[in-house]
């Protein structure tokens, strides 16, 4: 990646400390190894409350450690949510969110259940999907603080237990603690290439309940209606509001319906996934699903839809490239390379870049698998990526920056 001419060089006290992160972090390479083992051990599927609550104990433990105040936010829903804060002790800190959730994807019947180390790979539930990330915020911290440097910056870390169904008790949360804030950085799987995310499309889940009525395909047909043939008809309505040229997806994922082959189905659902690029095509899809589930087509048939865009797009803005070149012109410095992309999936940090925030995702070790009994990690990234982190935030200047 070429330098930029008009940056500013590093001050001699920031090499000095960036030094200091380094042999820090190097030191402690077993350490974060031992801590995610741990955190890894611990399933925190969706069905596993308990386990959840297990790493958010042991994360609170990390935090105060560091002088963070903690408090567990509990939903209705039965999740608990972990917010830990650290007011900044020096003259206009940078005030900084960091995020990170304790789920994964795998239940606690899974047989993937534990952490295995094979060389410089790490695999198991969540090592990177997004213990692993976890395992990088808190050594980003604890370098900081090694460095004496913690009370340069406003802290607030919000950690969520619903982020793999779309965090629906925690947006709202996520949203009012990122309502302040300067710069977002979220920990999610680092791109297998080592790129960090920059932006990401808005992602909606709809779900299509069409009601027909039943009766005797041979004897009586004339006094059914075919729930199946009005999903059918209806499929191709929905599925023609993609828009390859602006990246909108639209996708049928899964379809249900009928009972017996002899009798007219009554009954016929199906699954729709919905990715979008801009606010104004969420706005577009959204009221263009409700229009077309108004009618159908087979009299005696009615549609139901349920659902809504949960995830809002997440658009590149000046003040977030920004953000993403000064953490490449450190990873230059550092020898890593860091290209940034732009993707269709979403996360948390589509709700804090979604308000215009500068946001900077995927900071977690760089692995790949996500979401498989193959989800792994190269090892070695825990620290580089912490020492990355680390040393941005040491050399990130929001006044010079915003100006540049």
């Amino acid at each position: 990646m070429p330098t930029d001419p008009h940056r500013k060089a590093p001050t001699q006290e920031e090499l000095l400390e960036g030094n200091a992160v380094i042999r820090w972090l190097d030191a402690r390479e077993d350490a974060l190894i031992a801590q995610l083992r741990g955190l890894v051990d611990i399933n925190s599927g969706l069905d596993n409350g308990p386990g959840r609550k297990q790493v958010l104990d042991l994360l609170q433990e990390r935090y105060e450690a560091l002088g963070f105040t903690c408090q567990r936010l509990r939903h209705e829903q039965g999740f608990v949510h972990l917010v830990a804060m650290r007011p900044g002790r020096r003259p206009s800190p940078t005030k900084v969110l960091l995020l990170g959730h304790v789920d994964t994807v795998f239940d606690s019947d899974s047989a993937f259940l534990s952490f295995q180390r094979e060389g410089e790979w790490a695999s198991g539930p969540g090592v990177g999907d997004m213990k692993g990330g976890l395992v990088v915020a808190l050594a980003t911290l604890g370098a900081l603080h090694k460095v004496n440097r913690l009370d340069d910056f406003d802290w607030v870390v919000v950690h969520n237990s619903d982020e793999e169904i779309g965090s629906p008790t925690s947006r709202e949360l996520i949203e009012r603690m990122a309502a302040d804030r300067d710069l977002c950085l979220d920990f999610e799987i680092g791109r297998k290439t080592g790129a960090v995310v920059r932006s990401r499309a808005g992602v909606g889940a709809f779900f299509v309940t069409v009601h027909g009525k039943a009766s005797h395909a041979g004897m009586d047909p004339e006094l059914g209606a075919s729930a199946i043939v009005a999903a059918a008809e209806l499929v191709q309505r929905v599925a023609a509001l993609a828009d390859p040229a602006k990246r909108t997806t639209v996708n049928i994922g899964r379809i249900i319906g009928g009972g017996k082959r002899n009798i007219v189905p009554d009954s016929c659902r199906f699954e729709i996934d919905v990715r979008v690029r801009t606010p104004a095509e969420a706005e577009r899809v959204e009221a263009a699903l409700r229009a077309a589930c108004e009618t159908t087509t087979v009299a005696g048939t009615r549609a139901e839809l349920f659902g809504r865009i949960g995830r809002p797009p997440w658009q590149r803005t000046p003040a977030s490239d920004r953000l993403i070149h000064h953490f490449q012109e450190v990873a230059n410095d550092l020898g890593i390379d860091l290209p940034a992309e732009d993707t269709g999936g979403g996360s948390d940090a589509n709700f804090v870049g979604g308000l215009g925030i500068p946001t900077i995702d995927a900071l977690g070790p760089v692995g790949q698998g996500a979401h498989t009994f193959d989800e792994r990690i190269q090892i070695h990234t825990l620290k580089s990526r912490a020492k990355l982190c680390a040393i941005a935030l040491l050399r990130w200047r929001p006044q010079e920056t915003a100006l540049a």
